[in-house]
């Protein structure tokens, strides 16, 4: 599962959509200090309005957004080799199941048992269960509505904090007059779910039945106790983690101290590997063997030593990096040089024209710039050394 695959269900959640069918949705409303439901309802999608059908689908959207592995994981089933994971047996029932309710409210049950208090105040858990079409493509010059399609199925569940309205002042058109509103119904902020899932996940058009999908709110911090609870799943490293260690060999191999350069000739290996990412939407992954080479490329020896310090921090040789988690984005994000003077923003591959100087026992830091520098509208007094 890449980004595009996410994306290309998340398109599809859009009302009077043609190639997406959507078949019931159940909602719950939990109280989170006593566990108890307070409501539940299961409405067919066809008999809601439009403004009803476009807040669900918003929030289910909200679900498939995010960064891969920093608010949306691709998780496995535990123990899951030969399909005997239960929770992965229960998900397929619940997809295919003529009882959709109740098969939901099994998990509705187990959430108010395992991760409850998990969430500060009241929520809603509400489920879809629908299904996308997709053209397998055109053959030659075959009209698009001759072309073969199939179906994706999947359903999706979230869950989303119930806020209590402030009490405000509203004005009254009738009486004309300012009035005191003191609001008797909660809202359901669906554009903030704390968490949710999608099963099955997909690649290039692909079910994996063997896989789901998890969303957090939190980046880079999922809720162990849902993930593994509720979900059933082994848990991978956040893409926060795999950088802090990547980082944490590279600082075992060179030292406290590193040059601008080789920090830059580094994200210029990893850039390289995003861009073959993209064209082929096949993921980049950095094992032993890889890191070796981007080091040496950069101009960092690592003889003896990176298989060890590997081997030490990741604990085992077959670990993989995904490229995508360990550098920023080489072509639109930055990294920061931080001192205790400022924070300087700056892209990747402008860290060659970054150097750390001293003069007159005084440590500086000397940016190459090509064009005069600008503070609040003035061009700065240029000095020379």
């Amino acid at each position: 599962m890449n980004k595009e695959d996410i994306a290309s269900i998340r398109k599809e959640l859009k009302i009077n959509n043609s190639k997406l069918k959507i078949h019931e949705i159940c909602s719950y409303f939990i109280k989170q200090d006593s566990k108890d439901i307070l409501c539940s309802e299961e409405l067919h999608f066809d008999m809601m309005d439009e403004q009803k059908k476009e807040l669900y689908l918003s929030n289910f959207k909200k679900v498939l957004s995010g960064k891969i592995d920093s608010k949306i994981f691709e998780l496995e089933f535990k123990d899951n080799k030969l399909g005997e994971n239960e929770t992965q047996k229960y998900m397929f029932h619940t997809l295919h199941t003529k009882n959709f309710k109740e098969a939901t409210l099994t998990m509705v049950n187990k959430i108010r048992e395992e991760t409850c208090e998990t969430y500060e105040q009241d929520f809603m858990i509400s489920f879809v269960r629908g299904e996308t079409y997709k053209s397998a493509g055109r053959k030659n010059n075959e009209p698009e509505d001759d072309a073969e399609a199939y179906t994706l199925k999947f359903f999706i569940g979230s869950i989303c904090p119930i806020v209590i309205p402030k009490k405000s002042l509203k004005f009254d058109f009738e009486e004309k007059e300012f009035k005191t509103n003191d609001p008797m119904n909660v809202i359901i902020n669906t554009e903030a779910p704390f968490e949710g899932f999608m099963f099955p996940s997909f690649s290039e058009d692909a079910a994996e039945t063997d896989k789901v999908v998890y969303y957090t709110k939190k980046e880079n911090k999922p809720n162990s106790l849902f993930v593994e609870n509720i979900l059933d799943c082994e848990f991978k490293s956040t893409a926060k983690d795999d950088k802090e260690r990547f980082l944490e060999v590279v600082r075992d191999i060179v030292g406290a101290e590193i040059e601008p350069e080789v920090v830059s000739g580094i994200y210029e290996e990893l850039g390289r590997r995003l861009d073959v990412e993209a064209e082929t939407g096949e993921v980049s992954l950095i094992g032993l063997k890889d890191m070796e080479k981007i080091l040496e490329n950069s101009g960092i020896s690592t003889a003896a030593k990176l298989r060890p310090s590997f081997l030490g921090i990741m604990g085992g040789e077959n670990y993989e990096f995904k490229a995508s988690s360990i550098t920023p984005n080489y072509a639109t994000k930055s990294i920061k040089i931080e001192t205790n003077t400022a924070a300087i923003s700056i892209a990747p591959q402008d860290l060659k024209n970054v150097k750390q100087v001293i003069k007159d026992g005084i440590r500086y830091l000397m940016i190459r710039i090509d064009d005069t520098a600008t503070l609040e509208g003035f061009d700065l007094v240029t000095e020379k050394l």
